[in-house]
């Protein structure tokens, strides 16, 4: 999971002191989720979850990074959700191809689990790959109706919130890319469908604006 922060010096300062305790949670949270035995059965699945929360400094702007980049990528959320959304697909597809991993291909399903975790987070006031109820990615699969008994299915996830330029699919993008956990996930061969969950708003009181973030990567075998 990522969290993308932006501002002058004064917000720098207090997001960093903020984040801080964010940071020690949501590491606690996932070392507990990494203790987790991954496997992959008839019934099962395997549940990638990122390492580490973030505070990122300013995005570069090189060259190079311009070079083959998509359409809206440094549209903020807050002026055009939808443009966001498509330009967050294109973005994704874009890593992966440099990478010489396939497209992914849009799901119904997993966008259902993806969209109804971000909502829960901004709602509950939480940023975790876990529920405070408990609830994690394979029960959201299987919830969404992805994870299907019939079906052999592997499923990860990668988290971001952000507010102001970081609130674009540049900056949420770059972000996972520049994290190896995220990394990780966001390039893998074994995943073939993608599912997008794009919330107004942060899961914190103190960034009322911005965006929450879900992507969920999967592969389905029935």
């Amino acid at each position: 999971m990522l969290v993308l922060v932006a501002g002058g010096l004064a917000l720098w300062t207090l997001a960093a002191i903020f984040v801080l305790s964010i940071c020690r949670a949501a590491a606690r949270a996932d070392e507990n989720d990494g203790r987790r035995p991954i496997r992959v059965s008839r019934h099962g699945a395997t549940a990638s979850l990122a390492a580490a929360a973030v505070v990122l400094p300013a995005l570069p702007d090189d060259a190079s990074a311009r070079q083959a980049t998509c359409a809206n990528r440094d549209v903020q959320f807050e002026a055009d959700p939808a443009l966001v959304r498509e330009a967050l697909l294109c973005e994704i597809g874009r890593v992966r191809a440099r990478q010489d991993a396939r497209r992914l291909r849009s799901d119904p399903q997993l966008d259902v689990a993806a969209a109804r975790h971000a909502t829960d987070m901004f709602e509950r006031r939480y940023f975790s790959h876990v529920s405070p109820g408990g609830s994690d990615l394979a029960d959201r699969a299987r919830r969404a109706g992805y994870a299907q008994r019939e079906c052999s299915w592997r499923v990860g996830e990668v988290l971001a919130w952000g507010v102001g330029p970081r609130a674009t699919a540049a900056g949420t993008v770059r972000a996972w890319m520049d994290s190896p956990g995220h990394r990780r996930i966001l390039v893998s061969r074994r995943y073939r469908e993608l599912g997008i969950g794009l919330q107004a708003g942060t899961p914190f009181d103190e960034y009322p604006s911005g965006v929450t973030v879900a992507a969920v990567l999967g592969r389905r075998h029935c």
